[in-house]
């Protein structure tokens, strides 16, 4: 849950000598290349390299996002709407504190051309010290935490989530498989860790362990892939902090850290709000429908988003390849998202109690909104990659406050109308914010507004199309939209409208998407 915030923004998770081998060495079949350092640097093994981690980024994706769905079903039935939101409450603020004890200096390593044995020594000791730091910061802040929620509980949850700082050290060996498109490796341990991390959850939700069961088992997901990221590069830092590297990382990463920290509120302070305002329950429900919008966009962007940021990267100076890079990577983005986010919003009357159960039909109008919120997400969270590619994160830093402002805003107006209101102005927001995002990313490779939103046309079209029809298909008929086959029928109407008519508008498109499919 805490992660549910950052999937939609397009941004990647997060040597002795400096030797400089010939990157396709440094790449291999695994990545399993030394530990000197590397520099990106297009060659035409890349191309390969790129589609090759998009297959198993997508598929780790795939695996891990449907595990979560399938575990959000269990768990709907054996938790309480208040469960969730307690634990949302607290998610708020830990999350928070996760981008000072990381500082985006990962992201920096993976952006340089060329890293050094101070730079990872130096990144691996502020991520070290910082979780011991603001493990203790958060824990200390408890009391503080439930004072301001009115919630008691928080104040034995909030300690158990700030383990988590001490558990998440594998950033600079994460980097390093990300700098060598290791994809393959990066997928085995998400899986492996969100395995591990569920099942736990799962367990302790069924011995009776309430709203602990939700923080029990991200705890054991963050230390596996630490484990796993420490078993899959055989690397340990040979310096202490180095204030030279600090300074050089933090060229890149002070404007990423800035835009992360206005962005991260822009995006959390409706669960803020509504935890403060509202309470637990209406909280609870909020969370619950913006994470099942949030699923395509995270699926699709996600994913990709982890390949694109390294490979635009590579591509540094060479504008019009980057341009067709990112435009294509956007196409499928759209043509796979937009009509899985308007296809729920159209069964959300039907899927919502199918999925959940009675407890969670206050969801519904909340998904429907929400999920018009997020088509705007699927081109507008791709803007990162441009920025982070190449280095404007100042200028991400101030596009981003922007935004937060727009959002503080709409928001603390919306609230007058509860949960809805709320829905409808991230909503607004979004809608507002994706061609100003898109015009002023865009400037940076020589990408106009006009060209972004012309590639999305037809995705845009056929998806409006087909949800149209696939919501006024029960209502035509008079049909029960809660009854079984009706949902059935709504969802098997939708594919073969939306294929239909992409075939008819974008046939290039399906072919490149069936393309793309195919391979992973």
């Amino acid at each position: 849950m805490r992660r549910r915030r950052q999937a939609a923004t397009g941004e990647p998770t997060a040597l002795p000598g400096g030797g400089v081998p010939d990157p396709a060495a440094a790449l291999g079949p695994e990545g399993r290349a030394g530990l000197r350092g590397t520099t990106h640097e297009p060659t035409a093994s890349m191309s390969a390299a790129v589609v090759s981690g998009a297959k198993w980024s997508t598929s780790a994706r795939l695996v891990t996002q449907a595990m979560q769905f399938l575990v959000g079903l269990l768990l709907a039935r054996l938790l309480l709407p208040e469960d969730f939101g307690l634990v949302a409450s607290v998610y708020v603020i830990s999350g928070f504190a996760v981008m000072f004890f990381e500082l985006g200096l990962g992201a920096a390593l993976i952006q340089r051309s060329t890293i050094s044995e101070r730079d990872m020594s130096t990144v691996f000791w502020v991520n070290a010290l910082g979780g011991i730091l603001f493990a203790a910061l958060l824990a200390a802040a408890a009391p503080l935490v439930a004072s301001f929620y009115g919630q008691a509980e928080l104040v034995t949850l909030t300690p158990l989530v700030a383990l988590a700082f001490t558990l998440s050290v594998g950033v600079v060996h994460s980097a390093l498989l990300q700098r060598r498109l290791a994809f393959k490796t990066v997928a085995q341990i998400e899986v492996a860790a969100a395995v591990l991390g569920h099942a736990t959850t799962v367990t302790a939700a069924l011995a009776g362990a309430g709203a602990y069961a939700l923080v029990y088992g991200p705890l054991v997901t963050s230390a596996a892939a630490s484990v796993g990221s420490f078993a899959a590069v055989r690397w340990v830092p040979r310096h202490f902090i180095s204030p030279t590297s600090l300074r050089e990382l933090w060229r890149f990463s002070g404007g990423l850290l800035g835009f992360n920290v206005v962005n991260y509120w822009g995006r959390n302070v409706d669960n803020l709000l509504v935890g403060r305002e509202l309470g637990a329950a209406p909280l609870g429900l909020y969370n619950r429908a913006y994470n099942l919008m949030l699923l395509p966009i995270a699926q699709i962007t996600g994913a990709l988003g982890r390949v694109m940021f390294p490979a635009l990267s590579a591509m540094q100076g060479d504008y019009a390849r980057m341009r067709t890079a990112y435009l294509r990577a956007l196409r499928i983005t759209n043509a796979l998202a937009v009509p899985m986010l308007l296809g729920l919003a159209a069964t959300a009357e039907g899927l919502v109690p199918l999925l959940w159960g009675p407890n969670w039909d206050a969801t519904i109008p909340l998904l429907q909104i929400l999920c018009l919120a997020g088509v705007p997400q699927c081109i507008g969270s791709s803007t990162g990659w441009l920025y982070q590619a190449t280095g404007r994160t100042t200028l991400m830093f101030l596009m981003g406050a922007i935004g937060t402002v727009l959002a503080v805003v709409l928001i603390v107006v919306g609230l007058r109308w509860g949960v809805v209101g709320v829905a409808v102005a991230v909503l607004a927001r979004y809608w507002v914010m994706m061609p100003v995002g898109v015009h002023v990313a865009g400037r940076a490779v020589g990408l106009k507004v006009r060209t972004v939103l012309a590639h999305a046309g037809p995705t845009f079209a056929a998806a409006g199309v087909m949800g149209l029809l696939v919501w006024g298909l029960p209502e035509v008929l008079a049909l029960d939209r809660r009854a079984v086959p009706v949902v059935v029928g709504q969802v098997a109407l939708g594919v073969l409208v939306y294929v239909g008519t992409m075939l008819l508008v974008a046939r290039s498109l399906v072919a490149e998407v069936r393309g793309v499919l195919r391979r992973r």
